[in-house]
């Protein structure tokens, strides 16, 4: 999807030459493309022999969908548990934890 948020409108061909080496097949990104058109995130028009295929969905609201079946999926659809687990990681900072609360406390009084 980034490469159609950053490019715009692209043909299957487009998006294989936008890959670094090693490439995708064309199939592999064809199949791809007809999936991200199917749930509704691409469009396609007809241009000569071939299609090409734009964004009908803003990035905010992709990854916003896509954060909430994470969050579905993973962590028993509670926020609660994400906020745990981003707290008790190695992987953030004690100043991110709370940066986090005070989000949390600081919500609504704003």
């Amino acid at each position: 999807m980034n490469f159609f948020w950053e490019s715009g409108a692209l043909s299957v061909r487009d998006v294989v030459a936008l890959h670094n080496e090693p490439r995708p097949s064309r199939t592999t990104v064809a199949t791809f493309v007809k999936l991200l058109e199917q749930k509704g995130y691409l469009n396609h028009k007809v241009e000569s022999t071939s299609f090409i295929y734009f964004p009908i969905i803003e990035r905010e609201d992709y990854c916003g969908q896509n954060l909430k079946s994470v969050i579905r999926r993973y962590f028993n659809n509670s926020i609660q548990n994400v906020v745990n687990f981003l707290i008790n990681s190695e992987e953030y900072s004690d100043e991110e934890a709370k940066e986090i609360i005070s989000q949390i406390s600081n919500r609504g009084k704003e």
